[in-house]
C-alpha cells in the first residue's frame, strides 16, 4: 500500500484538497483500495476530511481530503564548502527553524563537521518545541553514490567516500538520506517553488565553487546513477587558471568566490552585494560572458526549461538576468529560444536547507512510507 498512499500523498501535495472521487480519476484507484488508503491517511493524522467549496447547493456539501502540512516534520541541512544551513519545516517546505554557521574547510573534518551540525539541530529542536520529525535531508557538496548514504567525492572540500548518513544518524538518532546539494535545490524548486509543472529545470548555485543541478520530469538527473551536472568544469580555455579538478581553464576557475572577491578588493567573508560590487569592476564584462558561454553548452545539451540562479547569482543585480535573456537565446537551438526561462531561486538564502528538507519529504514521507 506504500505506494498507493505516496501517490494519494502527492496528489494532495501538488494539487490541494481533492474529493475521493477526484483522488480516484487521478490516481487511477478502485474504490475500495482508495478507502482503504485514504482510512490509512486519516488514522496517521496526514489528512482530514473538509467540506468542498464548490458545491451544487442541492444536498450535504461534498468532502474532500486535505493535506495537513504540520502533521509531521523535516529537517534539511545544506553542507556547503564552508557553510552549513538547518531547517526544520512542515510537509510542504515551510521553514519553522532555521540555523547556520560557517567553517573552515581547512581546519575543520568532516566528523566535526557533523557533530557540529547535529548539535545545531538539537537545538533547534528544542526551539520549534520538539515536533515529530520523520528525517533528515542532508544536501552534500559532490555525487552521492546510488543509495544515497556516501558522498563520492568533493572537489572543493577533499572529501572522498565518506558515509556521511551513518555518521549523521549516530548524532541525530534520525533516518538521513544525501543528495548532491544543488540537485536538492532544484528539487525543492521543482515540488515547492517557482518550478513546479515544469518538465526540467537547470539550478545554478555560486559560493566557494559553481555547481549545478537537474530536474527533468520531477526527478534529479543523476547520470550513471550517482553523478552531478558539472557545469563549473567545462573547459572554456585549453590555457586558463589551474582548477580544483585538476584541470586547467574550467569554468569554476574564472567564476568563483574568491576570485570575484579579488576582483572587487576584499578578504574574508563573502558579503551578500558581491555581485552587485563585481558589476561596478572591469571584470564584471569577462565574468557574465564566461557565464554565458558556457550555460549556452548547457542548455544546448541538457534542454532545460527553466534556469534558477541561486547563491551568489540569485542576489546577482538585474544587470545580469538583462544581459543573460538579451544574450543566451541567440545561443541555443531555436526550439529553445522561445521556452527558455531565468530566475532568481524562490528560497533565497534558504534554498539549501530547503533543498535538504525537499529531498527528506520525498524520502521519508512522499514515498508513502507509513510515519
Amino acid at each position: 500500500m506504500g505506494n498507493h498512499r505516496g501517490d494519494i500523498l502527492c496528489i494532495l501535495r501538488d494539487e490541494g484538497p481533492q474529493s475521493r472521487a477526484s483522488l480516484a480519476r487521478r490516481s487511477k484507484l478502485s474504490a475500495t483500495t482508495l478507502t482503504h488508503v485514504t482510512a490509512a491517511l486519516l488514522q496517521d493524522g496526514a489528512v482530514l476530511e473538509s467540506e468542498i467549496a464548490e458545491t451544487s447547493g442541492i444536498g450535504r456539501p461534498g468532502q474532500a481530503i486535505k493535506l495537513i502540512p504540520d502533521a509531521f516534520h523535516v529537517a534539511g541541512i545544506h553542507l556547503g564548502a564552508g557553510l552549513v544551513q538547518i531547517a526544520i519545516t512542515d510537509l510542504t517546505a515551510n521553514a519553522r527553524a532555521t540555523a547556520s554557521f560557517d567553517y573552515s574547510v581547512r581546519d575543520t573534518p568532516p566528523d566535526e563537521v557533523v557533530a557540529r551540525a547535529a548539535e545545531a539541530l538539537a537545538s533547534l529542536l528544542d526551539e520549534a518545541g520538539h515536533p515529530r520529525l520523520l528525517g533528515v535531508g542532508v544536501g552534500v557538496p559532490g555525487p552521492v553514490n546510488a543509495d544515497q548514504r556516501s558522498i563520492l567525492t568533493s572537489i572543493n572540500t577533499g572529501w572522498r567516500n565518506l558515509p556521511l548518513a551513518e555518521a549523521f544518524e549516530a548524532k541525530t538518532g534520525l533516518p538521513v538520506v544525501l543528495e548532491h546539494n544543488v540537485s536538492a535545490m532544484a528539487l525543492a524548486e521543482v515540488r515547492y517553488g517557482i518550478g513546479r509543472r515544469v518538465p526540467a529545470v537547470l539550478y545554478v548555485y555560486l559560493r566557494t565553487g559553481l555547481g549545478a543541478g537537474l530536474v527533468v520530469d520531477g526527478l534529479p538527473f543523476r547520470p550513471g546513477g550517482h553523478g552531478a551536472v558539472e557545469l563549473g568544469h567545462i573547459q572554456i580555455s585549453h590555457h586558463g587558471p589551474l582548477c580544483s579538478c585538476g584541470n586547467h581553464g574550467c569554468l569554476e576557475s574564472y567564476v568563483n568566490e574568491s576570485v570575484l572577491m579579488r576582483a572587487v578588493g576584499l578578504e574574508g567573508s563573502a558579503p551578500n552585494d558581491l555581485m552587485q560590487r563585481l558589476e561596478s569592476t572591469d571584470a564584471w564584462g569577462p565574468t557574465v560572458n564566461r557565464l554565458t558561454d558556457s550555460l549556452a553548452i548547457a542548455v544546448n545539451l541538457l534542454t532545460p526549461d527553466l534556469i534558477i540562479l541561486g547563491g551568489h547569482l540569485g542576489e546577482a543585480p538585474d544587470g545580469l538576468f538583462s544581459h543573460l535573456l538579451k544574450n543566451l537565446p541567440p545561443r541555443v537551438m531555436p526550439h529553445m529560444r522561445d521556452v527558455l526561462r531565468i530566475e532568481r531561486t524562490h528560497f533565497g538564502a534558504l534554498s539549501g536547507a530547503i533543498g535538504g528538507a525537499a529531498v527528506a519529504l520525498d524520502h521519508f514521507f512522499y514515498s508513502g512510507i507509513r510515519p
